[in-house]
């Protein structure tokens, strides 16, 4: 019993502790406002703070086809997982946006808690009136305030709130409407993101999420490079936390390009020579000569004394025919006698002719001695 009154009693004072600092949205625009998120501590106190919350607020673009749809917009905490309990937080957006109704018959607001705070005690969620004193030439804002207590540090990582934003059925190809949370404060009240203690620790965090968690004057919003040109425009440099844009219009450059191909067609051609040789066979001619005798009137008479030949003259003639040697390529040569027969070896017939000659020389001699 002693713990659950001990219990009860810390969620009593955590409970007045909000509602003293963070309490209805009227008492920021009653009293003279006062910009401290600093807490009274410097920047090294700050930078060296065991928490360091940081915030991120949905930053989507849409096609223009989505006009007069609904977007979800996500605003969420990271590094301060349990670490937190008392909320008090000003959530403006561009009144050109509207949020969604969740209920028609009470009016109740489209806006859901997530992960992050739905551990946590919601003492408020309502619109907030007095976003107009924020208004610009160039900017007005419609608002919402979230408080949110605990007796425990029961605060987590992860989306704390979900919120449904119409988007304006006119809405035109390069619209942004940006999204920010704001710090605001007076001698009275003042928004919060501390511990339930609400000690030094919590005091460092709250500063610290104020200063380095959202962006404010001391820390400006910085376009990525891939950020569309619309979006910079309104973004870069400025103090809001997020946006819903429209896409810009793009015109479509169709560009015609011939391209002429040139084929080279390549014809490699290959000569291959082939060498004969020719293998010359010549066969040794074979020339026959045949002693022809041709006698004429009557037979040589030879007188003594020396050798005479009265009447006619033998003699012998040498007939030669020879066949012309013809040489090819595969055909043997063939050297055919004309008259006669081959007989022997060249040559031979010459030698026969003398002996026939000697032969009778030698009988007309003889016949002459009987």
């Amino acid at each position: 019993m002693k713990k659950n009154s001990l219990k009860k009693a810390f969620s009593a004072v955590a409970l007045t502790a909000v509602a003293v600092t963070a309490t209805s949205v009227s008492s920021f625009a009653a009293e003279e406002q006062v910009f401290d998120p600093k807490q009274g501590l410097n920047d090294d106190q700050i930078a060296a703070s065991e928490v360091k919350p940081l915030t991120d607020v949905t930053k989507v673009v849409i096609p223009a086809s989505k006009a007069g749809s609904t977007v979800d917009v996500e605003i969420s905490v990271s590094n301060a997982a349990y670490q937190y309990a008392s909320t008090g937080v000003h959530f403006y957006y561009d009144e050109r946006l509207s949020i969604a109704v969740k209920n028609p018959i009470t009016g109740q607001l489209d806006i859901t808690r997530g992960a992050g705070t739905e551990n946590l005690d919601v003492l408020k969620i309502q619109a907030d009136p007095t976003a107009s004193d924020y208004n610009t030439d160039t900017q007005k804002w419609s608002g919402v305030f979230f408080t949110t207590a605990s007796s425990e540090n029961w605060g987590d990582d992860g989306v704390m709130y979900t919120i449904k934003f119409n988007v304006p059925a006119d809405a035109q190809p390069g619209d942004v409407y940006p999204l920010d949370i704001i710090y605001r404060s007076n001698p009275n009240a003042k928004d919060l993101f501390n511990n339930k203690e609400q000690d030094d620790k919590g005091t460092a965090m709250q500063a610290y999420y104020f200063i380095k968690g959202i962006y404010n004057p001391e820390r400006l919003y910085e376009s990525p490079a891939d950020e569309p040109a619309n979006v910079q425009a309104v973004m870069n440099g400025s103090t809001y936390d997020g946006y819903i844009a429209i896409e810009e219009e793009t015109t479509t450059t169709t560009t015609t390009t011939t391209t002429t191909t040139t084929t080279t067609t390549t014809t490699t051609t290959t000569t291959t020579t082939t060498t004969t040789t020719a293998t010359t066979t010549t066969e040794p001619e074979t020339t026959t000569t045949e002693p022809e005798t041709t006698t004429t009137g009557t037979p040589a008479t030879t007188t003594t004394g020396g050798p005479t030949t009265s009447g006619t003259t033998a003699a012998t003639t040498t007939k030669t025919t020879a066949s012309t040697a013809k040489t090819t390529t595969t055909a043997k040569t063939t050297a055919k006698a004309t008259d006669s027969p081959k007989t022997g070896v060249a040559g031979v017939g010459v030698a026969a002719a003398g002996l026939a000659v000697a032969v009778a020389t030698a009988f007309a001699l003889r016949k002459r001695e009987d």
